[in-house]
């Protein structure tokens, strides 16, 4: 298990998000998007060039990793919130992504010892090497035992 102690400023993680079908693009957006640029081929190909994925399934496809072989194991009390959230070019069928994060900050908290707010930046970047979302994550994390004393 990782604590705020194990993890430092300037510290970089690199993870790979498998790429959407356009089949995983069109179920989502009929669920939670349902525009056209995300459900109709023919539309999308008119003003983007072709189907896109929304924005909030890019999100959660760039965190899918970082929740899996990350997340999963730390300490984590709860995240607190997105900063800075953008999106800045269209994701694309059958593009995986590549994500970086990286530590900003550790803050130990002063009103509650026993955790700390972990803040960091997150790029994801499509094949061709272009941003296509970025945003700045802080994140409630236990501290150690050991290191309250």
């Amino acid at each position: 298990m990782k604590y705020l102690e194990d993890f430092s400023v300037g510290q970089v993680f690199e993870f790979r998000s498998a790429p959407l079908t356009k089949q995983q693009i069109k179920e989502f957006a009929q669920e939670w998007d349902p525009q056209r640029l995300h459900t109709d081929e023919a539309y999308a190909e008119g003003i983007h060039g072709g189907l896109i994925a929304s924005g909030f399934q890019t999100l959660l496809t760039v965190f899918k990793p970082i929740m899996q072989d990350l997340m999963v194991d730390v300490a984590n009390i709860g995240g607190i919130g997105f900063d800075q959230l953008r999106w800045l070019r269209p994701v694309r069928p059958e593009e995986p992504l590549n994500i970086r994060i990286e530590v900003q900050s550790l803050v130990p908290s002063r009103s509650k010892p026993d955790r700390g707010v972990l803040i960091y930046t997150l790029e994801a970047r499509n094949p061709a090497g272009e941003l296509v979302m970025s945003v700045e994550t802080p994140v409630m994390i236990q501290r150690r035992k050991e290191d309250l004393k």
